[in-house]
């Protein structure tokens, strides 16, 4: 075997190991020294000459992050063509496990079940991120809207159904959720429901763009979005008495974390490495802030 070829077998076991201890942790894992290891080793000759295609799919929560971390990846590398596709966490699970994408996505952690069906994926963190409720930005409560989880619970379930309960016009809250096996979903009901089914009448969003977009649209709408979706359209509410931003989830005050995930179907190959170290890497990171994301160092 080569020295090349040696180098970047090192750098993908070393990315492979990190990732595992990092999801069996399941929390905001530093993988600072694989990825150092795996830069060092990429310099040495072997990123040079990388080429091929990847495919990725899965959370729209991450769409954002993987479309620009591709779009840099491809500039640095013009003999590499990325495809890049939402769809749901659920379906980036399944996608990568199945071996229909190189790459999966998804905004909650690997189900049991899952697990069961797809037993080699191997996951990588690659940014933190938060969920929080919005309203339209011309809302009278926009700017002032303080929630307990309670209250959360009751205008997600139906239970408080005018704004006027709240303090606000007499006019019908019109609640938007998401679909079954969308992560932003799964994460919300499990911090914010307390055991509650979503209402039945709720408008059903495919992305979270379309649940943004929902809410800018309506100036009654309500809805829970990742932070990376968070702009001026809407008003994102506090959850008792914490405001949703960035600096509040890092010092723990905002109630609401999560950890997005690549996941490969077993050892990431030469490519598939490379990308998700890039993801990992400063550059990467750079770019999850600057989308609203948090980093994960």
């Amino acid at each position: 075997m080569s020295n090349q070829n040696q180098l970047i077998t090192y750098a993908v076991v070393a990315l492979v190991i990190g990732a595992t201890v990092g999801y069996l942790a399941a929390g905001p894992i530093t993988y600072n020294k694989q990825i150092q290891d795996l830069q060092n080793q990429l310099a040495a000759g072997g990123e040079a000459k990388l080429r091929g295609s990847l495919s990725i799919a899965g959370s729209t929560t991450i769409l954002p992050i993987a479309q620009e971390c591709a779009n840099l990846f491809m500039e640095q590398h013009l003999m590499v063509d990325i495809s890049v596709a939402g769809g749901g966490s659920g379906a980036g699970v399944k996608s990568a496990g199945s071996g229909e994408v190189d790459i999966g996505e998804a905004s909650r952690n690997i189900k049991a079940s899952e697990l069961l069906s797809y037993p080699d994926l191997v996951a990588f963190s690659v940014a933190k991120d938060s969920v929080a409720v919005v309203i339209n930005s011309d809302n009278p409560l926009a700017g002032d809207l303080d929630l307990t989880f309670e209250q959360v619970s009751e205008i997600f379930s139906g239970e408080i159904t005018n704004w006027s309960e709240l303090g606000g016009p007499d006019h019908e809250i019109e609640v938007y959720t998401r679909e079954e096996g969308s992560g932003t979903r799964a994460v919300f009901v499990d911090y914010a429901m307390g055991g509650k089914e979503l209402a039945a009448n709720a408008g059903v969003k495919p992305s979270n763009g379309e649940m943004r977009a929902a809410v800018a649209s309506n100036q009654y709408g309500i809805a829970y979005v990742s932070f990376g979706y968070i702009d001026d359209t809407v008003s994102a509410a506090s959850i008792n008495g914490v405001e949703a931003v960035v600096e509040n989830v890092n010092n723990g005050q905002y109630p609401i974390t999560r950890i997005l995930w690549m996941f490969t179907k077993g050892m990431p190959d030469e490519l598939e490495a490379a990308f998700i170290e890039y993801v990992q890497g400063p550059e990467g990171q750079a770019v999850v802030e600057d989308l609203g994301y948090i980093s994960i160092y």
